[in-house]
């Protein structure tokens, strides 16, 4: 029987551990913190380990299970590249199977898109208005390079290390929008409307992530879309239901 390491965080990391679950594999999920542990659903015959592992602790984790028969499911977020690219490695120097979930893009066209946040701090310091940043915690330090920080409004996980950075980081904490998405139409069209919201900056996200919903929000409030873009994908990947095609024929029916 395998024994599956899911490194998880995102909705496809829920999904594909209770298909394991639901078959009756045993599984193991590494979520990044506690909280990402808090909102997993309860599993049977799954046991949940926190906190982020550089490639040097994958390999000796790895190393330590590999009488298991251990495979690596990476459910990570899509713009977790160097996580990505770590159990890659890891698993590629070790000869452990290796499986990449990819959510695909539904981003077709309406807003603006820089390669990176830095090229969007620049084109917000040559506009005025209030900007909702729905691109998470962990990349907030760049957003300092706004020229007005009340203007920023960060939409963030309601975790107390993610508030205490913030604080740290000097943004305003009156502005700091603490929920858990992701979010529908509605709720978004209202967070920009409370906040009279001109810009509404995110990440490429896919459906999974709520994606649709902040653009057709930005589109309804006439907010502009700002949209940070993935990196290419280095390692080859799959949908969530080809690697369950996958399971099935090679490790459960087989």
């Amino acid at each position: 029987m395998i024994k599956p390491l899911i490194f998880a965080g995102t909705t496809e990391g829920k999904e594909i551990t209770l298909f394991f679950d639901e078959n009756n594999i045993a599984s193991i999920i590494f979520t990044a913190t506690d909280y990402g542990k808090m909102v997993l659903p309860e599993y049977k015959h799954a046991e949940i380990i926190t906190g982020r592992k550089d490639y040097d602790e994958m390999v000796a984790l790895f190393k330590s299970m590999k009488d298991e028969n251990i495979i690596v499911i990476d459910a990570t977020h899509p713009y977790a590249s160097i996580v990505t690219e770590n159990l890659y490695n890891a698993c590629l120097f070790l000869n452990i199977e290796y499986f990449r979930i990819l959510r695909p893009s539904t981003y077709e066209s309406g807003a603006k898109e820089f390669e990176s946040i830095e090229e969007a701090v620049e084109y917000l310091n040559t506009k005025e208005g209030n900007i909702l940043l729905a691109t998470g915690s962990k990349e907030l330090a760049k957003y300092k390079g706004i020229n007005d920080i009340s203007r920023l409004y960060p939409r963030v996980l309601p975790e107390e290390n993610v508030i205490k950075n913030i604080k740290d980081l000097g943004f305003i904490l009156k502005n700091v929008i603490c929920m858990q998405g992701p979010f529908s139409t509605f709720m978004n069209e209202a967070t920009i409307q409370q906040i009279k919201g001109k810009f509404l900056v995110t990440k490429d996200t896919g459906k999974a992530g709520g994606f649709d919903e902040k653009l057709l929000a930005a589109k309804n409030t006439g907010a502009e879309l700002i949209i940070i873009k993935r990196k290419a994908e280095k390692v080859q990947g799959r949908s969530l239901q080809e690697i369950k095609d996958i399971m099935q024929e090679k490790y459960i029916r087989g």
